[in-house]
């Protein structure tokens, strides 16, 4: 049972679910081989027993459908001719289904759910939270019920899967960041403002490989207000807005239900909404947004937002300004606009450090010049009941909390300037009710996390470029990945004999007999002497045939098929003269040995592919340089989005020289509650006076890199020096630092090092060396060398 709210979200899911070419139905086709019946509720009777026993079905019904409190004249409860069949005398006696007053099992629909315990998924399940809904769900006897929702309730809810910003972003299925526009005056400056966005982008789209019209979503206020839908949609066509160009999607008049708003020849521009594409609605050309309404609901502010979120075609685009959405709002009317936004964000599920950077005031111009100003810090109002006492703050934070008494004389307002203390933090959140302080704090960390970011060099137009190892192949230069080799490698199979001293075959097997006596089975252990019949296993199969089956078998690519044969041969040889195994055990044993051989075979290309590697890099095999070229460097992405961290730091130090606000997969303590050593090699990068600001490398295909033998390996930091020198660190417990990996690490970031010119150093950093020196006194000696 897959359950929705509305009718248009239903037939848009009964749409999606029965076209073939749908990627929905491909999905549902690809999972259960094409076996897939989708109906729609009305249609139920249509379902027949062979369905439910050859085919997942499907059924997509309106909660309306079925929430109601009287069940009576409902068809999903009444009896139905065309339903009696799945109902034979093998049900009667099922418990609890629904019955008549008379006792008799009723063939409906409900009974036929509750009679297979059917999994239910609710879609917008944020709308299905009342006694009313439980009790459907209770009805239906579901063995599961999965809830699909962007506004989860998370203090209540099990989350089984939740999904990031950056990995929506990195799937490239979101514009990021917002970028948000106020407007302080009357509305119709901020739809003037609105058109002028869209204009500008639809000029911008069509420049653009696929085909995008960019509309523009206005949403209007109630009958009550000034800016309402007629008013709104007076005030575009007096504008120049083509009336064509605009449709209506309100409760009452739905201008766009039927329509294709991807279709060339659809005039739509601008849709002037209330509330209605809150749910239901997916049209990724939705690329601005404005409101001119009052809203009330965070929830109501998440699902409008949402509506500007989605990428066309989940394809990242080639102009930078149509990866955006762009949000046009009248601050009068919209409260604290940035902080409901970001909030709002949060709420979806969003990291909020993401939500945090997401959402970004545009820039100005200056008058002189029309050069961009650089960003002012962000400041932030509360509301609070009565004054702080900042009498025992940190004098700084006198100067940075500004309290103004409002007129009743009851509280007032609380203007934050850059970042504070937590004993001022303290005495701000004090100022709220018990119930309220919650709420309080949360804006207050907001504006921490806001100042933190605007404050880091990736937001300050710090560029973090790092130049990559290369090689020079016929005077073109190219970056050396995993397990480069020269051009005249070549490995010599047959020179690495495999090790078999360790193949067995395990003979230790029990065998039973089992007989028909006196009318009962039995069985009884019998001794099975292997050696009469195993010679007759192989009577009719040769070494020439177990050879053959084993070079099919263990084919490598790289390797010459009568290489490969001969290797093979002569393992198998060796079996027989060195061993003593005869033809007919390793034919029993063929599969035990296709599995060793196939080992031995990857081992000997790997160590032959590392011994290449070191002769290519560190032997004179490859010309070697480090090049910082455009399109041999390596370039940090000054959007905090496309940061690659599934978690952040959280810690008491706050770390001042991060290239993001926060360093991404780093642990303050392990789970038994000690410090971890990255963490102290981080801060110790932090502390330092010639580091102008570093990062977290992750490990990630999107971060910086460097090769080994077999992979590639991420450095945990990257560190610019005040100098302009580049700092790489790989940092090891003391358990692995000498293992042949690392070592091989080791080498390749010296010869990274080595050959920047002097613009390059490498440390593999440990928490003491062997000259008792801790990750501090290393850097140090680096930096100083």
């Amino acid at each position: 049972m897959w359950m929705v709210p509305t009718s248009q979200i239903k037939e848009q899911t009964l749409e999606a679910f029965r076209e073939p070419r749908h990627p929905y139905r491909q999905e549902l086709d690809s999972a259960f081989g094409g076996q897939v019946a989708v109906f729609d509720v009305a249609d139920f009777s249509q379902i027949r027993p062979a369905d439910l026993g050859t085919k997942v079905c499907i059924v997509i019904s309106t909660v309306a459908a079925l929430r109601v409190e009287n069940k009576e004249g409902r068809k999903v409860y009444d009896y139905h001719e065309n339903l009696e069949p799945h109902f034979t005398s093998t049900t009667q006696n099922l418990e609890p289904l629904h019955r008549d007053d008379s006792g008799r099992l009723v063939a409906s629909f409900a009974n036929l759910l509750r009679m297979h315990g059917p999994l239910v998924i609710m879609d917008e399940a944020h709308n299905a939270t009342t006694p009313l809904s439980y009790a459907v769900y209770k009805r239906l006897g579901p063995r599961g019920v999965i809830e699909l929702t962007a506004t989860p309730d998370v203090k209540s809810s099990n989350v089984l899967v939740s999904v990031s910003a950056f990995e929506l972003k990195s799937e490239n299925m979101i514009k990021f960041p917002v970028v948000l526009k106020e407007h302080s005056g009357e509305w119709q400056e901020a739809i003037n403002s609105a058109v002028a966005r869209r204009n500008t982008l639809a000029e911008t789209a069509a420049r653009e490989p696929d085909y995008i019209r960019p509309i523009l979503l206005v949403q209007a206020q109630n009958a009550k207000g000034a800016a309402t839908v007629e008013e709104v949609k007076r005030h575009l066509i007096a504008t120049g807005v083509a009336e064509e160009s605009i449709a209506i999607a309100t409760g009452n008049t739905r201008e766009i239900d039927g329509v294709d708003l991807f279709a060339r020849e659809c005039p739509i521009e601008v849709i002037i909404t209330k509330q209605a594409l809150k749910e239901g609605w997916d049209c990724s050309f939705a690329y601005v947004f404005c409101s001119v309404a009052q809203v009330k609901s965070d929830k109501d502010i998440q699902q409008l937002l949402g509506r500007v979120l989605r990428m066309p075609y989940a394809t990242r685009r080639k102009q930078e300004d149509m990866n955006k959405a762009f949000a046009h709002v009248v601050t009068d009317d919209f409260g604290r606009v940035a902080g409901e936004l970001t909030q709002s964000l949060v709420n979806i599920g969003f990291n909020p450090l993401e939500a945090a950077t997401a959402i970004r005031k545009e820039k100005e111009l200056s008058l002189q010049g029309g050069e961009i100003a650089a960003p002012a810090l962000p400041s932030t109002r509360l509301e609070v009941t009565k004054a702080p006492d900042l009498s025992n703050v940190p004098e700084r934070d006198q100067q940075r909390v500004l309290f103004t008494p409002n007129s009743e004389g009851k509280g007032g307002t609380i203007d934050l300037t850059d970042e504070i203390d937590e004993a001022t933090i303290d005495v701000i959140v004090a100022t709220a009710t018990p119930k309220k302080r919650e709420e309080l704090a949360a804006q207050v960390e907001q504006h921490q996390l806001k100042t933190l970011a605007a404050k880091a060099p990736c937001e300050k137009g710090a560029v973090f470029s790092v130049p990559r190892l290369c090689m020079v192949e016929q005077g073109e230069l190219e970056l050396v990945d995993k397990g480069a080799v020269s051009t005249n490698f070549n490995w010599d199979l047959l020179a690495c004999p495999p090790d078999l001293s360790s193949f067995r075959i395990n003979d230790e097997t029990m065998t039973f007999e089992v007989d028909l006596e006196e009318r009962h089975v039995n069985y009884h252990l019998i001794k099975d002497d292997a050696a009469t019949y195993l010679p007759g296993f192989a009577h009719d199969r040769t070494e020439t045939d177990l050879i053959g089956w084993l070079d099919h078998e263990i084919r490598e690519p790289s390797v010459k098929q009568p290489v490969l044969r001969e290797w093979v041969r002569r393992a198998i040889r060796g079996l027989q003269e060195e061993r003593g195994f005869s033809l007919a055990q390793l034919l029993k044993g063929q599969f035990i040995l296709r599995r060793k051989l196939a080992e031995e075979l990857q081992a000997a290309k790997v160590e032959a592919y590392k011994n290449g590697f070191q002769e290519a890099l560190f032997d004179g095999g490859l010309e070697i340089v480090t090049s910082d070229g455009p399109d041999h460097t390596y370039t940090y992405p000054a959007d905090m989005a496309l940061y690659p961290a599934n978690s952040y730091y959280r810690g008491p130090y706050r770390f001042r020289k991060h290239y993001y606000p926060v360093p991404g997969e780093l642990l303050w303590k392990t789970p038994a509650g000690k410090v971890t050593e990255e963490f102290e090699c981080a801060q110790a990068i932090d502390f330092l006076d010639d580091v102008d600001f570093w990062v977290r490398n992750l490990v990630h295909a999107s971060q910086f890199w460097m090769p080994t033998s077999r992979q590639r390996t991420y450095p945990d930091f990257v560190a610019r020096l005040k100098d302009g020198r580049l700092l790489v660190i790989e940092y090891k417990g003391a358990d692995r630092i000498s293992a042949d990996q690392e070592k091989e690490k080791r080498m390749v970031g010296e010869l990274w090092a080595k050959n920047s010119g002097g613009n390059g150093l490498y440390l593999m950093a440990q928490k003491k060396d062997e000259k008792g020196r801790n990750v501090r006194e290393q850097i140090q000696a680096v930096i100083g060398g």
